[in-house]
């Protein structure tokens, strides 16, 4: 029903960047030229000229669009996101093998342990993943918060966790991954 509401009711301009977010991107480009820009969202593709604005007026770096399809499947009445994103991942792990991703997501219900699936899978496709922890309102709309972040720990690549970009920024600088200097 969130997925609706955000789609079919509230207008681009109600929707609230991240801080740091775009700035963390660019920093992140400027330090790979050339590297491709993915945004893998559960969001439905009939949303894409809307969200398509939403990146280009809040100054995030073009990429690739990676959406879902918006209803019924013949088992389930909507889509499964979760499903979306892991075969998504498994196709640019198959379609770039040569890609080290930064994987960024937030802690709300299923990214890190998508994330992390996709790191045992794809050790070799993976730089670091980058996980931005939800304000208190933020995982009320989410349904919650993952209890993900104690097994990280675990995990053969830096897994770092922020509340905005610029703390993501200093994160993964502070595991070598980027040179904040």
């Amino acid at each position: 029903m969130l997925a609706a509401w955000n789609s079919f009711v509230l207008t681009e301009h109600a929707r609230r960047p991240v801080p740091g977010m775009s700035v963390l991107y660019e920093r992140v480009l400027a330090q790979h030229p050339g590297a491709p820009t993915v945004y893998l969202s559960t969001g439905a593709w009939n949303v894409a000229p809307t969200l398509g604005r939403f990146l280009s007026r809040n100054m995030y770096p073009s990429g690739t669009l990676l959406l879902t399809d918006w209803g019924p499947t013949h088992d389930r009445f909507f889509r499964s996101g979760q499903q979306h994103k892991q075969d998504n991942l498994r196709r640019l792990a198959r379609d770039f093998p040569d890609v080290q991703w930064l994987l960024v997501g937030d802690d709300g219900q299923h990214d890190e342990h998508l994330y992390g699936e996709f790191v045992r899978e794809h050790p070799d496709n993976v730089a670091a993943v980058a996980i931005r922890q939800l304000s208190t309102s933020e995982a009320v709309l989410a349904g919650g918060r993952s209890r993900a972040q104690e097994r990280t720990r675990d995990s053969t690549k830096p897994w770092v966790y922020a509340p905005d970009g610029a703390g993501l920024w200093t994160e993964l600088g502070r595991v070598g991954i980027a040179d904040v200097d």
